[in-house]
């Protein structure tokens, strides 16, 4: 009995490792060497948001590293990033349900009572970038978060976390 427990614990712990907190596409027939610089997509009459500037921070260290350069025009990607919104819904607190019955083999009579769940709707967003080749206006990478940025997170949290999400999207960026 030990053993199968063991081996069922082994066996969540491997498959929890496997999750990945990004998701990344790119396309392979591009040649991810040739870019050198880049320069955000971004409306100038719109201000900057706080996440914004979080995700610009997070997004020029990652391309620093992998020796891109920013300019302000004419560069060989365009960044574009969004924090996309979701919900969830959440069944929160305890429902209680009773019934009485009565009947012999062929009929029966019963009652039953339960109380409704309560549910509440979760808002959350996922950090999404976007690397596009302006000559041809395409794509050539993406990649969005699996984790979740909530409005209760504090400002430090928010920090750590955008710089963390953005460092494991461009870890699946292609060599260049």
């Amino acid at each position: 009995m030990f053993k199968v427990f063991l081996s069922l614990l082994a066996s969540a712990l491997i498959a929890t490792g496997c999750a990945s907190d990004v998701a990344t596409d790119y396309n392979a027939g591009v040649n991810f060497s040739a870019f050198n610089t880049y320069q955000y997509q971004e409306n100038e009459a719109a201000p900057l948001s706080l996440d914004g500037a979080r995700i610009k921070q997070a997004v020029d260290n990652e391309l620093g590293i992998r020796g891109f350069t920013m300019i302000e025009q004419g560069a060989d990607l365009v960044v574009r990033y969004d924090i996309l919104e979701g919900t969830e819904l959440r069944a929160d607190g305890p429902s209680f349900g009773f019934g009485f019955g009565t009947g012999s083999y062929n009929s029966g009579y019963g009652v039953g009572v339960r109380t409704p769940t309560r549910v509440k709707e979760k808002k959350f967003g996922k950090l999404a970038v976007e690397l596009v080749d302006p000559k041809t206006n395409d794509v050539v990478w993406r990649s969005v978060s699996q984790r979740q940025l909530t409005e209760t997170m504090e400002p430090a949290d928010r920090d750590a976390f955008v710089q963390e999400q953005v460092h494991k999207m461009f870890e699946e960026y292609p060599i260049k």
